[in-house]
């Protein structure tokens, strides 16, 4: 017996959408990359340096601590990793690395690169953008970013209750964009409840997303999805 059926927007995985919400948007994101496994990367800003040693494709060494992980690759040399609760953009290309741990922003080269240039803050280069993220069938949510800080956010299928959320923004070069929404869950809505913030690079040119999920209660929720324009 087949456990897939077609809906309206595309085919429902029964035996993964029927197990538990947080699920939901978590099951139709990109597999995930391996590359970084054997590779040691140290991200230097200012005094401070900060290694990520890939032991294999589960488990990386941070700053001493054995820590499990999952990268999803945005784009060629660009990789969004969840270590642990925090998060690393590695951005190769470019020889930077953007670290977000404990809820702080790091924005640091790679050791060893000569001439290279950390991210930077966005500003109000967000501002005007109305997106909505679909992360799979009936799955999605509604950004449009208001100011440099905020943004009116809505989840399915509750789309209609908006909620005016904090964000933070990081350039990272070219199209993408490190997007940090803080977030106001609704009940009934395709995100889990205790949902706490969504972490996403945001790619304009391509108009994809890859990020994670957080809040209390649940694991991390890697997802990718892809952009309509409202």
């Amino acid at each position: 017996m087949r456990n897939y059926t077609y809906v309206d927007g595309g085919v429902l995985i029964k035996s993964k959408a029927n197990m538990a919400e947080q699920y939901g948007i978590g099951q139709y994101r990109y597999p995930l990359n391996y590359e970084l496994a054997g590779q040691t990367i140290t991200a230097v800003a200012g005094d401070k340096e900060y290694t990520l040693d890939f032991k294999c494709k589960v488990n990386v060494l941070f700053n001493g601590m054995l820590t499990p992980y999952e990268c999803i690759k945005c784009a060629p040399d660009l990789y969004f990793v969840r270590v642990g609760f925090d998060v690393a953009v590695i951005d190769k290309k470019n020889s930077a690395v953007t670290l977000i741990v404990e809820g702080d922003y790091v924005m640091a080269t790679i050791k060893g690169t000569e001439g290279a240039v950390a991210h930077t803050w966005a500003g109000d280069e967000m501002v005007g953008t109305n997106v909505r993220w679909v992360l799979g069938c009936g799955r999605y949510v509604n950004q449009e970013f208001v100011s440099e800080d905020k943004v009116k956010a809505a989840w399915a299928p509750r789309d209609g209750k908006v909620a005016e959320n904090p964000y933070k923004a990081v350039k990272i070069g070219g199209p993408y964009y490190l997007v940090d929404m803080k977030s106001d869950i609704l009940k009934d809505v395709c995100a889990p409840f205790f949902t706490d913030h969504v972490i996403m690079v945001q790619d304009y040119d391509r108009c994809m997303a890859f990020g994670c999920v957080f809040g209390k209660g649940f694991d991390p929720i890697m997802i990718t999805g892809y952009a309509k324009f409202l």
